[in-house]
């Protein structure tokens, strides 16, 4: 069995791919370090690293390790997460990354309903946009993710559909573009959009959707990192912005309103992912359980 010590010397080698980086978060020596590198590479029989002036590349073998010492770090810690949980009295603790869609709609009055059964459970919720979660998801800082499900399959990711929704176009009701009958792609071009910080995924799709029209796409006016903000934007009437028609019902409290185009800007398909392994969390379970009932109620 590989030991687990050596497994997190392993890995902070290959994240910092400095052996001074990786030793100073280990608390450890570089001579020490360097030791227990070589033990694992002798235990395993092949090079891990080549040592080079630019620091210390993973060698095949060390790629091929990487996902595996990844898992067992992420069964320990969870493991150690739980057992203490138990030791405490409590029934867990759980982070959840959540797309803008997610935070205005459903999940709040389900992650409410869970506290409100089960009163030690303490959750985290961080907001963020697929090109954010899914790194942070796979890396284990978080157990699960509610957000839209348009990217490509990962082997060690599984994907749960429990809605399907449509971004369309939204601007403040002083917007002259809301005052429209029907606004041309043309129109939409002309106008600042705000959207969300590395949003790379929505990005794509105002761009598919202005060459559909044959137009070079305006891109982002302002970019922001939460709704709150991107409401404000809008506040102004000076924006328009491309949102989940699901969060219309907390936009029209602050005078939102859907700029009339013709169909929808796209679609797209929500709901949750998490990993393969290591297991989730009996409170994210109840959270999955809680969203497919709340979603996708039986007949």
């Amino acid at each position: 069995m590989l030991d687990s010590n050596l497994l997190r010397c392993f890995l902070a080698v290959l994240e910092h791919r400095k052996l001074t980086a990786a030793a100073d978060e280990l608390c450890v020596t570089q001579p020490a370090l360097s030791k227990s590198l070589k033990r694992l590479e002798d235990e395993l029989g092949v090079p891990l690293f080549q040592r080079t002036p630019s620091g210390m590349v993973p060698t095949t073998y060390g790629i091929a390790l990487a996902r595996h010492a990844r898992l067992i770090d992420l069964e320990s810690r969870s493991a150690r997460t739980e057992l203490q949980v138990l030791l405490e009295g409590g029934f867990g603790t759980m982070t959840v990354g959540i797309g803008p869609l997610w935070s205005v709609h459903v999940l709040p009055e389900v992650i409410a309903g869970l506290v409100r059964q089960q009163s030690k459970a303490r959750v985290k919720v961080i907001s963020g946009v697929l090109d954010t979660l899914l790194p942070q998801l796979l890396k284990g800082e978080l157990d699960l993710v509610c957000s839209a499900l348009d990217f490509p399959d990962h082997p060690d990711l599984v994907k749960e559909q429990l809605c399907d929704s449509e971004h369309v176009v939204i601007a403040h009701e002083r917007h002259p573009l809301v005052q429209s009958t029907r606004v041309e792609a043309a129109q939409l071009a002309e106008c600042p959009f705000v959207g969300f910080t590395q949003d790379y995924a929505g990005l794509g799709r105002m761009e598919e959707y202005f060459a559909m029209h044959g137009l070079e796409s305006p891109g982002l006016a302002v970019e922001a990192s939460s709704l709150e903000m991107v409401f404000s934007l809008l506040g102004t009437g000076e924006f328009v912005a491309s949102l989940s028609s699901e969060v219309m019902a907390r936009g029209r409290q602050i005078g939102l309103a859907r700029v009339p185009i013709d169909g929808s800007f796209w679609r797209f398909r929500g709901g949750i992912v998490y990993r393969r392994a290591p297991q989730a969390t009996p409170l994210a379970n109840l959270l999955v359980r809680a969203l497919h009932e709340r979603l996708q109620p039986r007949a």
